[in-house]
């Protein structure tokens, strides 16, 4: 009996310092990749015109929004697939590659069509070089989810943050002493993704699937994604839309006076993405011993912490503007607190988004996506011809909160569970 207790308690101190470790690397990947990036950003801004960096900034936000049709979101179905049969995740990645290398002739075609009508997103050569990085993109996300979800954190970390941040530490190597433009780094992101994908890719010629068998995850997978491609588009809308909104209706230049607003605003999602990662593995994991009395104990803890981080980045704005740009953008000082009450409202949504995803009800997941993604176009086609590109930092706060309340609902009404505001004896 006593040796049983202490092997259950080396058990328990092995899982604990994983999870530890796993929040070490997730927040130390996220935070070279966010850290560079912002650090880099401050060259571009100075070595390229605003128009060029308003063109650049619409390319970093279309690739991975393009992406979620190049794989129909079914990254979402590999965590799934994972936590109920591991041992065939691998197959199914697999399945998956094929379905979007069988697709990509499709949306070419798509593409060149766009071309003949005169429809760009942001110019004929840019628009294919976010074809050719949207499709890298969603393999090597199919990868990054599988690693997630694995507890492969170190791998996942290396993956991600090489993937975030070469592409601008080399486009600043190449514009610097070879006189590179802002082409540079979409043929440099390009180049680098293909690689990775590659690399990553190495090792499918040795896993063999029955047609049948391929065809069968292809099914499953579908039923379980598609619900997620629009709350997909959605999330990346509500993030990304407003830029091209303020493109239509002004230029590049407030497109680059938004972007800088956004990005400073963006270490607060980097930091609670990045702990989301292992946050979501412990939320499933806890989910299926179903025990919500732990699950809402870290909430609280996970919420306080992130509401300082909050806090810090809302005092430092001017030093965080200054240190990524020049005093030419400093204009944008009074949107940043906005923009991050929004995303901490989206942090909320994020946290609670995992208990109708862990029950497979991902219509009921998507459903505050979608509708918080209407709401935050038709306020931006309002609010931004009357009020000025300030007005999308007001539009992206309101929908962030209503995408919050519509899965607090759900998730009350739906499954009894209230792990925000339910105090621990009432869990008990």
């Amino acid at each position: 009996m006593e040796y049983l207790k202490n092997l259950t308690s080396k058990l328990e101190l092995k899982n604990l310092t994983r999870i530890k470790n796993g929040y070490f690397y997730y927040i130390l990947g996220e935070g070279l990749s966010k850290g560079i990036v912002f650090l880099f950003l401050g060259f571009f801004t100075n070595v390229l015109s605003k128009q060029d960096f308003g063109k650049i900034s619409l390319f970093w936000v279309s690739v991975p929004l393009l992406s979620v049709f190049i794989d129909f979101s079914q990254r979402s179905y590999v965590k799934y697939f994972y936590i109920h049969n591991k041992e065939k995740t691998r197959e199914l990645i697999q399945t998956i590659k094929l379905f979007c290398l069988i697709l990509s002739p499709l949306i070419t075609a798509l593409f060149l069509l766009k071309d003949y009508c005169e429809i760009y997103i942001i110019d004929s050569k840019s628009d294919y070089y976010i074809l050719f990085s949207a499709f890298l993109f969603a393999i090597i996300e199919l990868h990054l989810s599988y690693f997630q979800i694995k507890g492969a954190y170190k791998k996942y970390n290396i993956i991600f943050t090489l993937r975030n941040t070469a592409p601008y530490i080399l486009t600043a190597i190449v514009i610097q002493y070879f006189s590179g433009d802002l082409y540079s780094f979409m043929i440099i992101q390009g180049c680098l993704m293909l690689l990775m994908t590659i690399l990553l890719s190495k090792n499918d010629f040795n896993t063999r699937i029955r047609f049948k068998k391929s065809l069968d995850y292809f099914k499953s997978s579908i039923k379980f994604s598609t619900p997620f491609i629009p709350a997909m588009i959605s999330v990346l809308a509500l993030s990304f839309s407003d830029r091209f909104i303020i493109n239509y209706y002004y230029s590049e230049i407030e497109v680059a006076n938004y972007t800088v607003a956004y990005t400073v605003s963006s270490i607060f999602m980097a930091f609670f993405m990045a702990t989301n990662k292992m946050w979501q593995k412990f939320i499933l994991e806890n989910l299926k011993a179903k025990n919500i009395f732990a699950i809402s104990k870290a909430t609280k803890y996970y919420i306080v912490v992130v509401i300082f981080v909050g806090i810090v980045i809302i005092i430092s704005r001017e030093f965080l503007v200054s240190l990524m740009s020049n005093s030419s953008y400093l204009l944008i000082l009074d949107i940043v607190p906005t923009i991050v009450l929004g995303m901490f409202f989206y942090f909320l949504y994020t946290v609670l988004s995992n208990i109708p995803f862990f029950y497979k009800n991902t219509i009921l997941m998507t459903l505050p996506a979608i509708v918080a993604a209407c709401i935050n176009l038709i306020l931006n086609f309002i609010l931004i011809p009357l009020y000025g590109y300030k007005a999308a930092a007001l539009t992206t706060t309101i929908s962030y909160l209503i995408e919050f309340v519509i899965i607090y609902i759900i998730c009350l009404r739906k499954y009894k569970i209230d792990i925000l505001f339910k105090t621990s004896n009432e869990l008990k």
